[in-house]
């Protein structure tokens, strides 16, 4: 009689329950899965039609639109008040990433050491983030009031002359740039002092033990291991500050002579200014498309730093 030895596996039960965690599991994961893409369509439906809407002659006036293929598109790159604003966008944005990151740098390594100034400054560095930008701007717009504002009073003070501000095409533009840095860079240094809080303890005392200095040691080990969080805040910042409006429009309303008139805020003029909804579509498509280049190029970035920092 020949003995066979008994098989060794998974018993039936077993399976019949790893089976029905398995299902479990994926209906968990469809009913997660369902909010997003009903999210997705509700969002792709208007932004489809809008784009569609751009190759109209849509107005207000005009009773039965009509397809005009890239007609607004040729209009828009032929005009020289959009290439003005398109110019002012970009100015905007260099100035914005110029000014915000080495200062949201600088405030996060004040926090990052023990000092009076980090106990002081963490309390109050969020407080810019608790204002909506609409009445940060209204309250900087009362400040640089250039007759009658608290700025040009305390400059005065101390024997500064006073500056115009708002209602000078020269100033207006980085007036408003001032206002952004002061609403968002504790945005940006929170970010960044997050990243600091992250770099391992043993690379600092294996530098101090080096002999390496601050500067080497910032230069060498921080300022590497920060890259990401640096392209992550540039990301940021680079995306709110193309399509910014909020802070803009009750501050200068785009003016003195265009000189703060971003894509975003003629985009508005034309749909509620000059009932023109597909130039409108034209415009915000442009942005749309800028914003969408600009965040690809610093996520490519983003991960370069991340596996270079790996």
């Amino acid at each position: 009689m020949v003995k066979t030895r008994p098989v060794v596996g998974i018993p039936p039960v077993t399976k019949v329950k790893a089976s029905s965690a398995l299902k479990r599991q994926r209906r968990s994961y469809l009913m997660m899965l369902l909010p997003a893409l009903l999210l997705v369509i509700g969002i792709m439906i208007p932004f489809l039609q809008g784009v569609a809407r751009s190759f109209t002659n849509e107005k207000g006036y005009v009773p039965n639109p009509t397809f005009i293929g890239f007609d607004n598109y040729i209009s828009l790159f032929t005009n020289s008040t959009f290439l003005t604003g398109l110019g002012v966008t970009i100015l905007y944005v260099v100035l914005i990433l110029a000014i915000q990151l080495p200062l949201a740098l600088a405030i996060a390594l004040l926090l990052e050491k023990a000092s009076p100034v980090r106990r002081i400054g963490r309390n109050f560095i969020v407080l810019p983030l608790l204002i909506p930008p609409i009445v940060a701007g209204l309250m900087w717009k009362t400040m640089m009031q250039p007759s009658a504002g608290v700025l040009n009073y305390l400059m005065e003070l101390v024997g500064i002359p006073g500056s115009t501000w708002l209602t000078d095409p020269a100033t207006a533009l980085i007036s408003v740039v001032l206002i952004d840095t002061w609403a968002f860079t504790s945005f940006s240094a929170l970010i960044i002092l997050a990243g600091l809080q992250a770099l391992p303890e043993s690379l600092r005392e294996a530098a101090s033990i080096d002999g390496a200095g601050w500067w080497s040691t910032f230069r060498h080990i921080a300022l590497p291991w920060l890259a990401p969080y640096i392209v992550l805040v540039a990301l940021f910042r680079v995306a709110d500050s193309l399509k910014q409006f909020d802070l803009i429009w009750p501050v200068t309303r785009g003016g003195p002579l265009n000189s703060t008139r971003l894509l975003h805020v003629q985009g508005y003029e034309e749909a509620f200014r000059f009932s023109s909804p597909a130039m409108a579509m034209a415009i915000i498509f442009v942005l749309w498309l800028i914003i969408y280049l600009s965040s690809f190029l610093l996520l490519r970035l983003w991960r370069r730093t991340i596996n270079a920092v790996e």
